[in-house]
């Protein structure tokens, strides 16, 4: 029986250094554990920690607790509204307190830079006295029993599989990985593809984010026995990419859907107090970047309460953290001091948050200009809330007929969508209805067997 390996090194590296898990992390969680459910006994997950043939264990337990402890834990609201200002995003004089945050970066990465050196040495002293002690084929299968801290290289058997369901495009080097992991282990590789955003889309993404997310896929696509994608409209610009690049896959690629987590507060727990009201507010969950297009929403707010006055337009909530690109959208957003209150950020809310702030909306928006798939759409859908979305990409995907279009770059069209619904309470309580009684979350145990599927019909 062939074992799926699943390389996490990109979504422990992003817990590690993040306040709370964003999208593509919370895609890669979810799927391993329908994976590990729907397979517990061919299921593995790897991390790389040096070079492109150093790969260790890790057990889905270890996983399962930093998942938990990151969307739970509490994160002062100043703290994550207030990131360190990026390379590309400082001008040439740089204020005292962005100077600070550059000290403060550098020290943080001659610390990590310390510490990886050391895990560097621990763990060739570690594969030394392994090789020593691993001389009898009794003891080497014994290893299949232990959950953490062993080498892939030594696991590892022809006919296996290698998934990379994150976003590892910060290893230049990963083509030699692919190439160990095919030539000299006889492995499959397998790749998800979440969204070609920053090939297609790049205006709304970091300069560094383009360049390795590009040289990432050019050299390592054309070396994927299979190529699953989030969505069919990802998969659509995967072969459209490929084309482009005279890139010959080997399959086509086979979308996989996103699952839905029904996002319902727990039985008993009382309603934190530094949430807004129930149905007082507009919820748009998102991390604050330029690609999901608050601006949109700043505009079509300040619209609403110039025509119908404050005290008769809801609380618009933007709850994520800030991203990059946002720093003068942030700037408007202190000068009209957030319109007065009537936009609020909740920043790096935690799980729990969300499902109240879920619970309590009167509907949600969703304006994102692109997207791989849009899981907040399907989300609020699980939590049995209306959702008015962007008609682009994947998105509809995700929304299916149970969600209401307009066009993200046309904010007269937002403006009507949002009014319409303000203007009818009793449609918006019908809608709700509707989509309690007819919405079929996609669950992640029909995403993992349409990887599983394609490792049992041999498409690898």
């Amino acid at each position: 029986m062939s074992m799926l390996w699943i390389d996490v090194t990109d979504l422990l590296g992003y817990l590690g250094q993040h306040n709370r898990p964003s999208g593509i992390q919370r895609v890669v969680y979810e799927l391993g554990r329908a994976l590990v459910e729907c397979a517990p006994e061919r299921v593995r997950f790897v991390r790389r920690f040096a070079g492109p043939y150093d790969f260790e264990t890790v057990s889905w337990q270890d996983m399962e607790g930093l998942f938990a402890k990151t969307a739970e834990k509490i994160v002062s609201q100043e703290a994550s509204q207030s990131p360190p200002p990026s390379p590309d995003e400082l001008g040439p004089f740089t204020p005292p307190q962005g100077r600070f945050a550059l000290i403060q970066e550098a020290v943080s990465m001659q610390v990590s830079t310390f510490r990886h050196l050391t895990r560097l040495a621990d763990n060739l002293a570690s594969r030394v006295r392994r090789a020593v002690r691993h001389n009898s084929r009794q003891h080497q299968a014994s290893l299949l029993n232990t959950d953490s801290g062993l080498l892939l290289s030594e696991l590892a058997r022809p006919g296996d599989i290698f998934l990379v369901p994150g976003s590892p495009w910060d290893f230049a080097d990963y083509s030699q990985t692919v190439r160990w992991l095919r030539d000299n282990r006889r492995m499959m590789f397998g790749l998800l593809i979440h969204d070609m955003i920053p090939i297609f889309n790049p205006e709304w993404c970091d300069r560094g984010v383009i360049a390795s997310f590009t040289t990432w896929h050019r050299t390592v696509l054309p070396l994927a026995d299979h190529v699953f994608t989030t969505s069919a409209a990802t998969a659509r610009e995967v072969q459209e990419y490929a084309q482009q690049e005279r890139i010959s896959l080997f399959s086509e690629p086979t979308p996989i859907g996103v699952g839905a987590t029904l996002r319902l507060p727990a039985s008993g727990s009382g309603r934190p107090e530094h949430l807004p009201a129930p149905d007082s507010y507009v919820l748009f969950v998102s991390t604050l970047e330029a690609r999901k297009n608050h601006i949109q929403m700043v505009r079509v707010w300040r619209r609403l309460v110039e025509e119908r006055g404050a005290d008769r337009v809801p609380t618009l909530i933007f709850a994520g953290r800030v991203g990059w690109l946002v720093h003068d959208l942030m700037q408007q957003l202190e000068g009209m001091k957030w319109l007065d209150g009537k936009i609020r950020h909740i920043a790096s809310p935690t799980d729990r948050e969300l499902s109240f702030l879920y619970d309590g909306c009167l509907f949600t928006v969703f304006p994102s200009l692109a997207e791989g798939w849009g899981l907040p759409v399907s989300e609020s859908l699980a939590s049995g809330k209306p959702c008015l979305a962007s008609s682009t990409t994947a998105i509809p995907e995700a929304g299916v007929s149970l969600a209401r279009y307009f066009d993200p770059d046309n904010a007269s069209d937002i403006f009507r969508a949002v009014s319409e619904t303000l203007d009818d309470p009793l449609a918006l309580a019908e809608w709700s209805a509707a989509i309690r009684e007819t919405y079929s979350p996609p669950q992640w145990r029909d995403c993992a067997r349409h990887i599983l599927d394609q490792i049992s019909r041999g498409h690898f």
